[in-house]
């Protein structure tokens, strides 16, 4: 019997291949030992960076420091996809160039008066005209705030859904200078930059803790920001202030008195939206 050899070699390996399916649908069967354990999976968690705040509870023996915040460099109280959420809703829509879009409202009328289709009715489509002004206060008390600043920042860049986007940064309030860069060496006049706004279409958001975080009043600080917030206002449709300290501790500060000047919200889901809705504002 020369096949012998041939006969077992093929029935071993099907025996063995009956073994290892058998194996598979054994393990498959048996209840398998967690490795690891379980996460929560939190909904609405930024996927980069989770807000921390840290409280930090003083004693009655130091007043004026109870209850005080520390602010981590990670602080970030609004995710990147709720800013690109409100971003959307900055618009000011209006029709131009060619006409390419078809009015159907239009053309259903002319249908009605003529009896027949004789030719569509094209309007211009909609423009989103906004554009937005970014200033930021960079440096010194704001260095916690920093990461916030770069993602509220980035997202109004990769929003683009409107005419322009310009982003100047400042620290502690604007004098004279805007800065292109966030280490202010390249620097443009304030003059310069408000000749050149688009009055009916700029709109203004600054992102600034105006002394909250310090605390105390500093009247320099608010008579330079009186000063410019009176010359900007003049040049753009609209402006909003965004305070990334949270409201409750601006009363007593620069920040408490700069608030009614313009409209001033704490840097959260909501206040983030509301400022956008000023921003809205015809």
């Amino acid at each position: 019997m020369e096949n012998w050899p041939v006969i077992l070699t093929i029935g071993g390996g099907y025996l063995l291949t009956l073994w290892v399916f058998w194996d598979i649908i054994k393990s498959r069967n048996r209840p398998q030992e967690k490795l690891f354990k379980p996460v929560l999976m939190i909904q609405g968690v930024d996927e980069v960076q989770i807000a921390k705040t840290v409280r930090q509870s003083f004693g009655k023996t130091k007043p004026g420091l109870s209850d005080r915040i520390l602010i981590t460099t990670g602080y970030c109280p609004v995710t990147r996809r709720q800013m690109k959420q409100s971003w959307r809703y900055l618009r000011s829509l209006v029709r131009e160039g060619p006409r390419t879009e078809l009015d159907i409202e239009a053309t259903v009328n002319q249908i009605g008066r003529q009896g027949l289709l004789l030719e569509p009715v094209f309007i211009s489509p909609r423009v989103n005209r906004t554009e937005l002004l970014l200033l930021i206060d960079q440096g010194g008390s704001m260095i916690p705030f920093h990461r916030l600043s770069h993602r509220l920042t980035e997202t109004a860049l990769q929003a683009g859904r409107w005419g322009k986007t310009t982003i100047y940064y400042f620290h502690n309030c604007p004098v004279d200078y805007l800065y292109h860069d966030r280490d202010h060496l390249e620097a443009e006049s304030i003059t310069m930059i408000l000749s050149q706004l688009a009055v009916q279409w700029t709109v203004v958001l600054m992102f600034s803790d105006g002394g909250a975080a310090r605390g105390g009043l500093n009247p320099q600080r608010i008579e330079l920001t009186k000063a410019f917030l009176g010359q900007l206002k003049q040049q753009v449709r609209a402006m909003a202030w965004l305070n990334p300290m949270p409201c409750n501790r601006w009363n007593g500060t620069s920040a408490g008195e700069i608030r009614p000047l313009v409209p001033m919200f704490e840097f959260s889901r909501e206040g983030l939206q509301n400022a956008i809705n000023v921003l809205r504002v015809r």
